[in-house]
């Protein structure tokens, strides 16, 4: 205040001795008095306009775009059952194991090879010792009649990673799924007739794979997964195998979403593959080039990191598989979206929103919680999101324990991170019979969070979990 009135008093003086003349009263009240104060009033206008623009990203992030990425948001859907889960990552292969590693995690070492900008190692999280040579073979055999090169090293060690999640999920779907009906022998007009049964479709195999790879490689990994599955004892008349491309994990949770709002008529058993790698030259180049590596410079930047996971799932209310192993309850998928421009403290508050939700429509007291296992990585950013979100949903949880950021010792895992996440939830509620969350921080913009709850008792089902069996066997 002092320095415009200073700066008015200052100019209007040197403008009434250069011109000679001597101002009266008035105008000197208008010049010294009015002048000042006007502009002040101005300036506090345009300050009050920016700082309503500024605090505008938050009231929107709070609410407006909550529901907005979801499949019928107001309706409720009854959970899915998660038979069974696997990963292959850079700190481990084994869903319990990786979550006692997460109690106080690992961070990345630095890469023996790759090297950034200023000849400095890179942080990456990558499988010591993966043996790519059966999945070169494999895709080489595939390829090569086609014409098509082969794939990249970063490509071959995610298709070495996918490899043995597919075989454990294919083993443990062969055990799962109901049996076939017996076909019996009759004899009609003194001939011997074998009955057949039609066997319907009963499990969707869904392989999700970077949209970045070439279609030829996709179709070559689709197939050799398919003679996988054959290999491992599963009925051909019983499977439906298709590839999908997906961009990132905002990909992998819309179709989670799908799946869990699907209606009783459409839904299905599912298994959902994924795999990816940045653990090559040509990605570790282009994250290099579009300035996203963490590195010295960037403390918000990302570590490559490779892994590939998988779930099987199943419709409420399907035929109990043959296994003795319980399943965990997976309830739908729930989603909202930031602002660009969106502050940290703001980003905390939506998405403790966004998991407050959650835990509402599946009908789970926040005190309930027992884990909270999120996709939080390096970032700063990112791990005080989760956690300070994590803290305002469930008061009762302790975040130096009941917290889990995959992120940290895996890095950048992209649309594996979901299916990950699915797994450990899954496994952490079969391990201490109490609620899970996983949670979704890692992307630019979009959260995603959903809750696992221990199995429903038989004798006494849930209204929702009601519905119709699907037909495995027509």
């Amino acid at each position: 205040m002092a320095v415009v009135f200073a700066v008015v008093w200052l100019c209007a003086i040197l403008y009434w001795r250069s011109s000679g003349g001597a101002p009266g009263g008035g105008q000197m009240l208008l010049v010294l008095g009015v002048l000042p104060l006007g502009l002040l009033a101005g300036l506090w206008l345009v300050r009050g306009r920016r700082a309503a623009k500024r605090r505008a990203p938050e009231v929107a992030d709070t609410g407006a775009s909550g529901d907005a990425l979801e499949t019928d948001a107001g309706q409720a859907h009854p959970p899915l059952d998660c038979l069974a889960g696997a990963l292959r990552l850079s700190c481990g292969d084994a869903p319990d194991a990786v979550l006692a590693l997460l109690q106080a995690p690992p961070r990345p070492g630095l890469h023996p090879r790759f090297r950034d900008r200023d000849g400095l190692p890179v942080f990456a999280a990558y499988c010591d010792g993966l043996e790519t040579a059966a999945a070169a073979d494999a895709m080489s055999r595939r390829l090569q009649p086609q014409g098509s090169r082969a794939p990249e090293e970063e490509r071959l060690r995610a298709l070495a990673l996918l490899q043995p999640v597919a075989e454990e999920l294919f083993d443990g779907l062969a055990l799962q799924l109901p049996p076939l009906p017996v076909s019996e022998e009759r004899v009609v007009a003194g001939l011997r007739r074998r009955e057949r049964h039609e066997v319907g479709e009963a499990v969707r195999i869904r392989v999700l794979l970077p949209s970045a790879w070439p279609q030829p490689l996709r179709q070559a990994c689709g197939d050799w997964l398919l003679e996988s599955a054959l290999d491992g004892g599963l009925d051909a008349r019983r499977i439906a195998l298709e590839v999908l491309a997906v961009q990132g994990p905002e990909d992998t949770w819309r179709l989670l979403d799908r799946l869990g709002t699907a209606t009783a008529d459409e839904q299905s058993w599912q298994l959902l593959l994924a795999c990816d790698s940045a653990i090559g030259e040509r990605a570790v180049h282009a994250l290099m080039s579009s300035g996203r590596l963490m590195d010295s410079r960037r403390a918000e930047g990302l570590v490559p990191g490779e892994a590939a996971a998988g779930v099987l799932l199943r419709p409420p209310a399907a035929a109990a598989p043959a296994s003795p192993e319980p399943a965990a309850s997976m309830h739908r998928v729930r989603m909202s979206a930031l602002q660009s421009t969106t502050p940290p403290r703001a980003a905390a508050r939506a998405t403790a929103e966004l998991i407050t939700r959650t835990l509402q429509h599946a009908a789970v007291e926040p005190d309930a919680v027992a884990m909270v296992v999120s996709d939080a990585d390096q970032r700063p950013s990112r791990a005080v999101e989760a956690s300070a979100a994590a803290a305002t949903a469930c008061p009762e949880l302790d975040t130096a324990t009941q917290c889990g950021a995959l992120g940290v010792p895996c890095g950048d895992i992209g649309h594996v991170a979901p299916l990950a996440l699915l797994a450990l939830a899954a496994a952490q509620v079969r391990a201490s019979r109490q609620p899970a969350l996983a949670l979704a921080v890692a992307a630019e913009r979009e959260r995603a969070a959903v809750v696992f709850t221990p199995p429903a008792s038989a004798s006494a089902p849930s209204p929702d979990n009601a519905g119709a069996s699907p037909d495995l066997a027509a």
